[in-house]
């Protein structure tokens, strides 16, 4: 049964405050919007990265935060404008979005 254009629920380890205990919830994910990817995440794990924003340390400490960007899964449907990955498509997740525009995207 395909949920693509459907708002999906799946559970997360969410970190609702710095260096906190991790909760596993129940979360709502909405469809992929323009040129966003929305993911089936097969296996996920914590790098210093997720540590490092979960004790407040990032540029920008938000809460609450669903930590684990390591991660492997299949595309479970794309938004629009999404030309370079199809549903079913192996991916790996990255930390930071990609524009394709700006001098760090356009680099080799």
């Amino acid at each position: 049964m395909s949920t693509a254009g459907q708002v999906i629920r799946c559970r997360a380890a969410v970190a609702w405050e710095s260096e906190k205990s991790l909760s596993i919830k129940e979360v709502e994910v909405a469809p992929p919007q323009k040129d966003e990817v929305r993911i089936k995440i097969l296996f996920t794990s914590l790098c210093h990265t997720d540590v490092y924003f979960w004790d407040a340390k990032g540029q920008n400490p938000l809460f609450p935060r669903i930590l684990g960007h390591e991660a492997g899964g299949i595309v479970e449907s794309v938004g629009e404008g999404v030309t370079d990955l199809k549903p079913g498509d192996h991916v790996l997740p990255i930390f930071t979005g990609e524009c394709k525009e700006c001098s760090h995207c356009l680099s080799e």
